[in-house]
């Protein structure tokens, strides 16, 4: 009877862990990196913003790139604002807005691109990553992993318990 539990409490917390990684790191497809533009010219980022999200989640790109975003909403009225960079965009479903071009004159760090116009229950999550140059892990980064750790411990522990547990009864069904 142990075992059944055991087993029933890991298949609940194995992929719970997983998916509670999934949501908070976000899938590799969902980041995209500045690559090297031609000479003088501006890279050119292209962003679409939807119910309560920004796809590209995560952008890296290096200090000093020079950087337009051209930002697009797929259902209604969003907007798009980096405030350290200056650019606030009023995004019209279907529309492309295209930021002036801006150079990243900021040091390594993660900079919050979040939603500027009241977009539903879902607007305060409305965010996504600049990422400039290498800034180091964030004590956020590694929550996800030290809280399915510990998942697992208590799982292990549980089953220890259990085994161990003096004058246990079988159940005699």
């Amino acid at each position: 009877m142990w075992r059944r539990a055991v087993a029933l409490t890991a298949l609940a917390t194995g992929p719970l862990s997983g998916l509670v990684i999934w949501a908070v790191i976000g899938s590799p497809g969902r980041v995209v990196s500045v690559g090297d533009p031609p000479a003088h010219e501006a890279s050119e980022i292209a962003v679409r913003a939807s119910t309560w999200a920004f796809t590209p989640s995560v952008i890296r790109a290096r200090p000093h790139d020079t950087l337009r975003f051209a930002v697009a909403s797929d259902d209604i009225q969003h907007g798009f604002a980096i405030n350290e960079l200056g650019i606030n965009l009023q995004l019209v479903a279907g529309q492309e807005r295209r930021s002036p071009t801006v150079t990243l004159a900021l040091p390594p760090g993660r900079y919050v691109i979040h939603c500027s116009v009241f977009c539903g229950l879902g607007h305060p999550s409305m965010k996504a990553t600049l990422v400039v140059g290498d800034p180091g892990p964030t004590p956020g980064q590694r929550l996800p992993w030290i809280a399915s750790l510990a998942g697992l411990v208590a799982v292990a522990g549980f089953a220890a318990r259990a085994r161990a547990r003096p004058g246990r009864r079988e159940d005699p069904a």
